[in-house]
């Protein structure tokens, strides 16, 4: 059997090290553009039904509607609900905004 001196095994540790983080670096960045073609943003629908024109430049309100705002709002609202009665079943009816 062939012994292993110091410096080999230094170099085998170095590029297996190198390994591991390139293939989870390769992971991690399917993850992010996975994550990116699934929850791409909906565009927001103007209540007034009126076109933008060039010279009004559109900015985006931090409060305006947001489908997965409006969900995570909905699991804090159950989740608060069912502090008191943990046994109990709640059911989202009406999901409103209040200004």
């Amino acid at each position: 059997m062939e012994s292993i001196n110091i410096m080999d095994g230094l170099i085998l540790t170095i590029v297996s090290m190198l390994v591991v983080f390139v293939v989870l670096a390769a992971i991690w960045g399917l993850v992010e553009i996975f994550s990116s073609l699934i929850n791409q943003q909906e565009p927001v629908e103007e209540s007034v039904g009126t076109q933008p024109s060039a010279s009004q430049p559109q900015t985006v309100s931090p409060l305006a509607p947001n489908k997965t705002h409006q969900q995570v709002a909905e699991l804090m609202a159950l989740v608060l609900a069912s502090e008191d009665a943990p046994n109990k079943k709640f059911e989202i009816v009406e999901s409103k905004r209040i200004k």
